[in-house]
């Protein structure tokens, strides 16, 4: 079975419902998506105690009125560019997504629009397809609670007391491949101490029975204290890696460098 693509790091403006019956939580003030200006990384191999480097990783945000640009790039160690994810907001919603991977030469794109017969309703566009232009999507409902790669962490911080209580909170995650979204979960799953900190781990996961036995869970390494930062994560990351003739899908260890006088991102 074809793996879901983490498209992970930052939130839609609509928070998303908790598990079980629990009512759905109020809207929280919008994400500031164009703060930092910049974040960096790197993607280590699982295991190799941050000594192996595979790509790094750069988040730039560039804002125009009431549009922001993201641009999420992974580099190769060379300092080539091996994948690239486009993100535009607009008065903080998304307007549009682009992910390219120029190695293994597959692209993907989501984009809401109103729906052509009822222009007060959004609709939700996947795509996936070989080649750097990904082709058009087919309209589908629009889940009020969608996640997707550059959203995970304003997620986390709409329901971050209802985490720190042990509550699940579900959510509608994109799969480029499978042009739909799939129901997901975080959960606190964990707490110790890095580097003189207190930190929690955060779990995400499928709900579904049958699809977590062919998805590893990612884990967040978040800092207890405010802001919250994610530190760290395990997983699935967006650029791939070359075994024999072809490019494989990726799990590593990405680690995020913060500036020094900004707030999380």
């Amino acid at each position: 079975m074809r793996r879901v693509v983490l498209l992970a790091f930052w939130i839609s403006a609509v928070p998303a419902g908790r598990a079980g019956d629990a009512a759905r939580p109020a809207a929280t003030a919008a994400y500031d998506y164009a703060e930092p200006k910049l974040l960096t990384g790197t993607l280590y191999e699982i295991g190799s105690h941050q000594q192996k480097v595979l790509y790094t990783f750069r988040r730039i945000a560039v804002q125009s009125g009431a549009i922001v640009h993201v641009e999420r790039q992974f580099f190769r160690t060379n300092g080539i560019m091996a994948a690239v994810d486009k993100v535009v907001y607009k008065s903080n919603r998304l307007e549009s997504y682009k992910m390219q991977d120029f190695q293994a030469r597959v692209s993907g794109a989501v984009r809401i629009a109103p729906g052509q017969s009822d222009p007060g309703r959004q609709q939700i566009f996947i795509s996936y397809g070989p080649g750097l232009v990904p082709p058009i999507g087919k309209a589908q409902k629009l889940p009020s609670d969608i996640v997707y790669d550059d959203t995970v962490y304003p997620f986390m911080l709409a329901h971050w007391d209802a985490l720190m209580r042990g509550d699940t909170v579900k959510f509608h995650f994109i799969s480029f491949e499978w042009a739909r979204t799939f129901m997901f979960q975080l959960l606190k799953t964990g707490e110790s101490v890095q580097h003189n900190r207190p930190v929690v781990q955060i779990t995400m996961q499928p709900t579904s029975t049958l699809l977590a036995p062919f998805v590893d869970p990612l884990i967040f390494t978040v800092e207890k204290a405010s802001p919250h930062r994610i530190l760290s994560y395990i997983g699935r990351t967006t650029p791939r890696i070359q075994k024999g003739g072809s490019w494989k899908y990726l799990d590593a260890e990405t680690v995020f460098n913060y500036p020094a006088a900004a707030g999380p991102k």
